[in-house]
């Protein structure tokens, strides 16, 4: 229940402070941060926009690449610079757990916490809980908590409050977290521990807390969400948390995010064909479309295997977007290597491509490979598979002409509104009443789309 009004002060009764937020990287990262803040709201702290004077601001970082490394420490130092005198700046997330002294080093951070002890924070801001004793650096700034254990995997979900804005139309669920693959060029298994599914019981709770907060879709997500139920005391698998799921009243649309191609089942596939709140969407990374690169990455995958998978999801489902990440610049990397994916990926159906740059990484086995490709060279072959995602991205709203697609409505544009449809299409529809279409499920009829892609719509329920 919301705080109510006091008179005398201004603010609600039980008002504990201020809190601002900034999450990078993942859906997992940012997961966790809307988890953190919908509690703390349901604590008595108000939210601020990051940059603001905040009594708490935490900063959740990324570290798969060193990019990500850079662009962590420039938000902890725009943190730092906004705090409140007396207020405390966290820093958490998987730079934190990989690399806690440099962050501890930065002017103004209080606490450095793992991604292990991430699922404490509310217990310990509130008071709930009593922190641990601070795990020191030799030499360092003794000011600094840094609560970073040596073992990163989650042993707990952070779980929702009720007090969500729910204005917002789309929620993030984590429904399992940490990897088993370790691909040569990936940190993250170091950083974010062993796989970890949460129990179908919690998933169905959490997603009956966001439907009841106002939210129509949720997004499940991991970091390799097909792993989820592998890890149980009796193994279960994926199919089972989307039957559970189905079940969970007023949810109307689920979308799935991050599934390892080579775990991906026809059983899967006639579950997600089978009912229409299963968004006809699926990201599927890739990586490369050479075998032998793949090799090289330990990919467990072979690009047969990966063409199965994504032509029998668009068999089953037509107006299916399928998304691919994939990575250029890989040790060793030639330009027949690089040929052969670019042949391969146009001849898939795909609707868009992520594309990433190689970024050494340590501790990881491809620094052994030889040096990463010059790079003048991987923006060439950057800028070459973009216009390739662009080409995709055409073809499918081409595909998608004519169609009758759900959407849900999420902000004004200049003649209309526009929304997200089941199947990843960004459609704006014309609209003059003077209420908002509002925030449920609507059906679009796709009418056309422009030489900048822009997709065209209309309002047909």
């Amino acid at each position: 229940m919301n705080p109510t009004p006091d008179a005398r002060t201004s603010r609600p009764s039980g008002w504990r402070g201020r809190v601002a937020f900034h999450a990078l990287g993942c859906k997992a990262n940012q997961e966790e941060m809307e988890c953190l803040t919908s509690r703390l709201v349901e604590s008595g702290f108000e939210v601020v926009p990051f940059g603001e004077v905040a009594d708490w601001t935490f900063v959740n970082t990324c570290t798969v690449t060193s990019a990500a490394d850079s662009d962590s420490r420039q938000w902890v130092r725009r943190a730092a610079k906004a705090k409140e005198a007396g207020g405390t700046l966290v820093v958490t997330g998987c730079m934190a757990q990989r690399d806690p002294a440099a962050l501890a080093g930065i002017d103004g951070v209080d606490w450095v916490v793992g991604n292990a002890e991430k699922p404490n924070l509310h217990g310990w801001v509130t008071g709930a809980q009593s922190l641990p004793a601070t795990m020191a650096f030799e030499g360092r700034d003794s000011c600094t908590r840094v609560l970073v254990g040596d073992e990163p995997t989650l042993r707990g979900f952070a779980e929702y409050g009720h007090a969500i804005d729910g204005r917002r139309t789309r929620a993030t669920l984590k429904v399992q977290d940490g990897c088993d693959e370790h691909c040569t060029f990936c940190v993250i298994p170091k950083v974010r521990g062993r796989s970890r599914s949460r129990p179908l019981a919690e998933c169905r709770e959490q997603a009956r807390v966001l439907v009841e907060s106002g939210y129509h879709e949720i997004a499940l997500t991991g970091i390799n969400t097909a792993l989820w139920g592998r890890d149980f005391a009796a193994p279960s698998d994926l199919s089972e948390l989307l039957t559970g799921l189905l079940e969970v009243e007023g949810l109307e649309r689920i979308r799935l995010n991050s599934l390892e191609p080579q775990y991906v089942t026809d059983e899967w596939l006639d579950l997600l064909a089978s009912s229409s709140r299963f968004c006809r969407h699926l990201h599927l990374p890739l990586q490369s479309g050479s075998d032998r690169v793949l090799k090289r990455m330990n990919r467990r995958y072979r690009t047969e295997d990966y063409r199965r998978v994504v032509e029998e999801a668009v068999r089953r489902m037509p107006d299916l977007a399928v998304g691919a990440d994939v990575m250029i610049g890989f040790p060793g990397e030639t330009e027949d290597e690089f040929g052969e994916m670019v042949s391969y990926l146009s001849s898939l159906p795909l609707a868009y491509l992520h594309v990433f740059t190689y970024s050494p990484r340590p501790d990881t086995s491809s620094l052994q490979m030889g040096e990463p490709i010059d790079t003048e060279t991987r923006k060439s072959r950057s800028r070459e598979l973009r216009r390739l995602s662009d080409q995709f991205r055409r073809r499918h709203a081409e595909r998608s002409l004519d169609s009758l697609q759900t959407v849900i409505p999420e902000g004004a544009t200049e003649d209309g509104w526009q929304g997200l449809t089941g199947n990843y299409l960004r459609v704006s529809f014309p609209w003059t009443e003077t209420e908002s279409p509002g925030t449920q499920v609507r059906e679009v009829n796709i009418v056309g789309f422009d030489e900048r892609g822009r997709v065209r719509g209309r309002l047909v329920s």
